[in-house]
């Protein structure tokens, strides 16, 4: 009778252990999938955008962005990380052969740190600090041979940039409309073609806002009280940045020191992790080695937004 007593009492205690063994891999897990869900906020989504939209852009078949993301948490409560993005942007021109010219190479590194996270206030700020390369792969002369226009299909562009800023995040859901970020960040390009300086711009400030509509909350008429787990959302960000520095032929207040992104989509219920969305962006085209030329034009596409942890 001991005996048998003894045997159960050790499986008892070695399935108790086992339990509260799961338990830990469980809150850890959970953990992770919060901070991942909320740093997940503020990184730019992959996307492809169709055509040229309306504006200025040449005639493109479309513009894809891949932006994977690979997460490695330093410690239990994911306060200290490493995240990994290598990044590729590419425009297919809608010419002779649809070519792929000089796609964007943009690897990533971004160390970041949890100050306060929702457990322990309303609301979840980081801090962060990126070290990131941005060159097309050619290894041309910059100008042409008239030496005074810029050579876009062979000509080399090559920078490295420090960027660093302060992430906050306050969702509510128990508000209909609510501001899900608010990212300041500022970036300096350290290390670059000589013959960008002066004429693209180290120093640069940016502020993003994105806010949340829950539609299902304001139109119930959508989904239906019996099926609670559809859910509609639209989500609209601003993003605004300023070229600071000298730069010839620009005035220290000048439009075309300024980058504005305005980006409206919608996550329909039945598409889970992809949105649709309207983007109008004004300012210095972000296609490396186009960049001295202002764009201004309004596209759609669709978007999403992948991680992977460690």
């Amino acid at each position: 009778m001991l005996f048998t007593l003894l045997v159960f009492g050790a499986f008892g205690k070695t399935y108790a252990q086992k339990n509260r063994a799961d338990s830990v891999v469980v809150d850890y897990k959970a953990e992770k999938a919060n901070a991942i869900s909320t740093f997940n906020m503020f990184r730019d989504p992959s996307y492809v955008m169709f055509g040229s939209g309306i504006g200025n852009l040449e005639p493109l078949v479309f513009e894809a962005d891949i932006i994977p993301y690979f997460m490695i948490s330093l410690n239990k409560n994911v306060r200290w990380g490493i995240e990994l993005s290598p990044r590729i942007l590419m425009r297919m021109y809608d010419s002779h052969s649809h070519p792929v010219r000089t796609p964007s190479y943009m690897p990533r590194v971004t160390f970041f740190y949890q100050f306060i996270d929702r457990e322990r206030g309303h609301s979840d700020l980081f801090a962060y600090f990126s070290l990131l390369h941005h060159s097309n792969g050619q290894d041309g002369n910059f100008y042409n041979t008239d030496s005074t226009t810029i050579n876009t299909h062979t000509g080399s562009f090559s920078t490295n940039w420090f960027e660093g800023g302060f992430f906050l995040s306050r969702p509510n859901n128990k508000l209909i409309f609510i501001t899900n970020y608010i990212k300041l960040y500022a970036a300096y390009s350290y290390n670059q073609d000589k013959e960008l300086n002066r004429i693209y711009g180290r120093l640069r400030f940016f502020v993003n806002v994105k806010n949340t509509v829950k539609l299902s909350d304001v139109f119930k008429v959508i989904v239906p009280n019996k099926d609670n787990s559809r859910h509609y959302i639209l989500n609209q960000s601003i993003r605004v940045g300023w070229i600071a520095g000298n730069l010839n032929n620009r005035k220290p207040l000048d439009a075309k020191r300024l980058i504005f992104n305005y980006t409206l989509s919608f996550k329909p219920a039945f598409l889970k992790n992809l949105d649709i969305f309207v983007d109008y962006y004004y300012g210095q085209d972000y296609y490396n080695i186009y960049f001295n030329r202002p764009l201004n034009v309004i596209r759609i596409g669709i978007a999403s937004k992948s991680s992977i942890l460690f």
